[in-house]
This record gives structure tokens, sequence and C-alpha cells, in this order.
């Protein structure tokens, strides 16, 4: 007896919806997808002004664009629209500058273009302005713990091109001196500030929980602590 075939589409594997309103980083600037594009209706601006929620360029977590008709300056960045439909950078704001010296923005333009993405959720009461979450991604580092900031946040040991610890603290420097990590083998410590204990909490889970997922263990010196992931909600 033969077995009546049943016909099943494939999709593909992304953990990204592409319907989603959302916005790319590159190195020398910001992308709109289509969706996001119809939302804020970017053919009726020429510029976009660019703010960071935190004047401490290193502790700003959130990017709010606001879309304008107003003249074109070092704070107000013009918006490129594409001339073809091959062009796919399509309401693309060049921004070099800010990219290159915005810690978390840098990181992130670094990465593969599926990890470059990020997904708008929140827009302006007129929808002509909208904001985007800078995640976290140890994009600060250290060689030494003597360069460690007092303040609070995640991060994790790097020896040569291996995570072997990740973590997080009240204050990133003090943590670093536990006796415990005398003895322990590692050249640079990358870090994100993030001043709030539950963001921290949900963040050093994230990462444990994703290094898990991919190496089927966790770092060498996590694992030696008995480290165990909290659950995310």
């Amino acid at each position: 007896m033969t077995n009546k075939d049943n016909w099943t589409a494939w999709k593909r594997d992304s953990h990204f919806r592409l319907t989603e309103p959302s916005i790319t980083i590159y190195k020398d600037g910001i992308t709109f997808n289509a969706s996001l594009n119809k939302i804020v209706d970017v053919s009726k601006f020429m510029n976009v002004m660019v703010e960071l929620n935190d004047p401490d360029n290193e502790k700003a977590t959130k990017v709010r664009c606001v879309l304008n008709n107003l003249e074109e300056s070092d704070s107000n960045f013009k918006i490129t629209r594409s001339r073809n439909s091959e062009d796919h950078r399509r309401g693309f704001v060049s921004c070099r500058n800010l990219i290159q010296f915005q810690p978390r923005l840098k990181k992130i333009s670094d990465n593969k273009r599926s990890a470059r993405r990020i997904e708008v959720k929140q827009f302006g009461r007129d929808a002509n302005s909208f904001v985007f979450n800078l995640i976290p991604c140890f994009e600060l580092a250290s060689t030494d713990t003597a360069g460690l900031p007092t303040e609070a946040g995640i991060y994790r040991y790097m020896d040569k091109a291996e995570v072997v610890y990740i973590g997080r603290g009240k204050s990133i420097k003090s943590r670093s001196k536990d006796l415990q990590r005398s003895n322990w083998v590692f050249d640079k410590i990358e870090y994100s500030l993030i001043s709030d204990e539950k963001d921290q909490v949900f963040w050093e889970s994230k990462f444990l929980e994703d290094f898990k997922l991919e190496f089927g263990r966790l770092p060498r010196y996590n694992e030696q602590a008995g480290a165990t992931i909290h659950q995310l909600n």
C-alpha cells in the first residue's frame, strides 16, 4: 500500500517577524523596513531627528526617531529614498557618526543582518515618531578589573574568543573583586550598563540560556559555580 502524499509548505526558521515594523542598523545609518514606512508614511517627511533617552551615551537604552520637515542640521538627518525597485535602502537615514560613537549601536552594526534588525513597538501620538530599544550586547570592555565601572549591569568574562562567565551586579567592579575569581583565566571583560535590577536578571538569564542552547552547557565558570538560569517571562 502506498502512502498518500501530504504536501506541506516549508517555512524558513526565523526568529524575526519580517511583516512587523522594524529598523536595520548599518555601519553608516539606519533603514526603515516596508511595514514601518507605511505606518509613519515616510514619504511625507524630509528629515528625521534621532534622540537618545540618556545624555550619557553609554547609558542610553532607547532611541527615538522624530520625522519632520525642518531644516537639515547636525542633529536632523536627511531621509534618503530609493530611486528604483532594486534599491532596498528606502527610508535610509545616514548617521555614521551616531552609529560609531553610540556603543550599543556600533556593536549591533557588526552583527549579521538578522541580528541587526530591531522591531519597533512604540509610536508617537501622531505616528510621525517611533521608539526602539537598544538591546544590551556587552558593547563596552576592559582588559583588567581596574578599568571596570562601579555602576550596575551585566558582564561576561572572555578567554580569547570564548565566553567563560556571564554575570550581573549592582557594581560591576565590586563583583570582579570576588576572591573566587582570583584564579580565573581571562583576557577581557565585556559589559553593558543596566541600572534596573529586573532588567539585569532578565538579560543575564537570556544570555545564559542562549549560550546553553548553542553549546549544550553553561560557560566554564558558571558551571563551576553551579549557576542556575532564572525563568524568563
